[in-house]
């Protein structure tokens, strides 16, 4: 081995240079990491800054096209309600003679009040149905099917109540009344049909509730095309009697939607064999089983689309009919609904987003099951309004009939529609939109509006209302933070907006519903 000198010396310069290079090597390698270490600490503390910005400022961008067209008008009617038949079986304990049970529907004029439901074929006319002593009842409901009789001055009193409320009545007649050779008998109708007509009482018609299901809850059955020849007669009875230009509205069907499609096959021979003895048909519509049905369903997006498909499965049916259509009984859970939740502020979610698809699907009139009476009322037994009639009133004051397209959205918790605002919400008869829509998800979202062909954004002010509660199954509502409440005299409180620039982004929070008017908004479909 060569020898290099003494080591401890260190005057050797080959060994002091190699010493020197390896401490320089050393400290750079020493440097590098704690650079290297030092950049991916950086590097992690701004994706974690990153993370909580995204959580904080994460924004749903829509884009509002202003040069667009009125997509569909429904009619100024659209959102209306129905008084089930079977609160008729006791009239004593049916307010409509209650100065605030009519001040709670004249805030939901203009409208159409449908008295129908199951009992209307069980109902009879100033006589005596022949029945035994015991009740019948509904193998699927429960409810009473038993046969009953209303009087003339029964009647009378439901025409006063829709008159006073500022509705058009809406009687649905018994369709169970049969000849031996099972033509329907009318004289019932006659009767009824000649004491409106005495009392000038305006009002529209149908005959029998759901026929489809006749079999399940009557052990009956009345054919659609039997159902068609039965419209047919009572088109003319209407006619001859002076009541040529009521509304005709059937068959009434359900189960749309159904895999056998039963519901959809009913209601497209019925109209093949009706002729024009109608004028609108109609159909049942409910989402869940209300003996059965979860706080969760109410907030399960899938359950939100039952009703674009039971929409679109009934359109492939009757497409070539021509003929609007009416979803004339409506609501969350059939059943009469759930308890603690279709009359709670849960129940709201399906209900307004249900009034904004159905209007852009093309449904006419929605009438919500029901205005008083079973768990979905929307006025409850001490006449103080449930949830869905404070959105229902809210929906009257911001939305009117012209239906604008909605925005394609990213998101699946924000569902959302735009009409024209209605007449009585602008600002000196200024052009404005509404935007209204439900927010699903249990965290809060921020929304921002990106307008395409934009108007100048200094015209425009947004003013915001915002829906929640202090709880899923709360009986009251909040708006921008304050519980709505009636006045002392029955007339709304004052609707105080969030006032916010077309430039500031929307705070929504966890499982809310807004109304967002764009004031000044100068789109050619809105002008008034």
């Amino acid at each position: 081995m060569k020898y290099l000198g003494n080591k401890k010396s260190g005057k050797n310069p080959q060994y002091r240079n190699i010493i020197e290079s390896y401490e320089i090597t050393r400290k750079r390698n020493i440097n590098i990491h704690w650079y290297m270490l030092g950049f991916f600490v950086v590097l992690l503390i701004l994706y974690l800054f990153t993370l909580n910005l995204q959580r904080v400022e994460d924004v749903t961008v829509i884009n509002l096209d202003t040069r667009q067209s009125v997509h569909r008008r429904t009619s100024t009617r659209y959102l209306s309600y129905g008084l089930d038949t079977s609160l008729l079986r006791d009239m004593k304990t049916l307010p409509i003679n209650d100065k605030r049970f009519v001040m709670l529907a004249r805030h939901l004029s203009p409208a159409y009040v449908r008295v129908g439901g199951t009992s209307a074929d069980c109902l009879f006319f100033d006589e005596t149905p022949s029945s035994s002593a015991d009740k019948i009842f509904d193998p699927i409901n429960g409810e009473d099917i038993s046969n009953f009789t209303i009087t003339h001055k029964d009647f009378l009193a439901l025409s006063r109540f829709a008159r006073k409320s500022g509705a058009r009545m809406i009687f649905d007649l018994n369709v169970l009344l049969r000849r031996p050779d099972g033509s329907w008998n009318y004289s019932d109708a006659e009767k009824i049909i000649s004491l409106a007509k005495a009392h000038n009482i305006e009002l529209d018609w149908q005959l029998g509730n759901e026929p489809n299901s006749f079999h399940h809850v009557f052990n009956r059955t009345v054919t659609a095309t039997q159902l068609a020849s039965d419209y047919t007669v009572l088109r003319k009875l209407l006619d001859a009697n002076g009541y040529e230009s009521s509304n005709l509205i059937g068959p009434e069907v359900n189960h749309i939607g159904d895999a056998n499609h039963k519901g959809e096959l009913y209601g497209a021979e019925f109209l093949k064999h009706a002729n024009t003895s109608v004028t609108y048909f109609s159909w049942h519509q409910y989402y869940l089983n209300g003996h059965i049905a979860t706080v969760e369903d109410f907030i399960n997006r899938t359950v939100f689309d039952y009703l674009a498909n039971q929409i679109n499965s009934l359109s492939n049916f009757i497409r070539g009919y021509h003929i609007r259509v009416w979803l004339s009984e409506t609501s969350s859970a059939w059943g009469s609904g759930a308890p603690n939740l279709s009359d709670r502020f849960v129940a709201g979610f399906l209900w307004l987003d249900k009034l904004g698809y159905s209007a852009w699907a093309g449904i006419d009139v929605v009438t919500r099951q029901s205005f008083f009476g079973g768990h979905y009322a929307l006025v409850a037994h001490d006449l103080t309004p449930n949830p869905d009639w404070w959105v229902s009133v809210i929906y009257k004051q911001f939305v009117s009939e012209r239906v604008l397209d909605p925005p394609i959205l990213d998101s699946k918790a924000l569902r959302l529609y735009w009409h024209c605002t209605a007449k009585s919400a602008l600002i000196n008869r200024v052009p404005a939109i509404t935007q209204y829509g439900v927010h699903l998800d249990n965290k809060p979202m921020k929304v921002a509006i990106r307008m395409i062909n934009p108007a100048p954004l200094k015209s425009i002010t947004l003013h915001l209302y915002v829906l929640t509660a202090d709880h899923l199954q709360s009986r009251f509502i909040k708006m921008n933070n304050q519980t709505l409440m009636l006045r002392p005299d029955g007339k709304l409180p004052p609707f105080n907006p969030i006032i916010l620039d077309p430039d500031e982004k929307i705070e929504l929070p966890p499982h809310s519903m807004y109304f967002l008017i764009y004031h000044g908004m100068q789109i050619p479909a809105c002008e008034v």
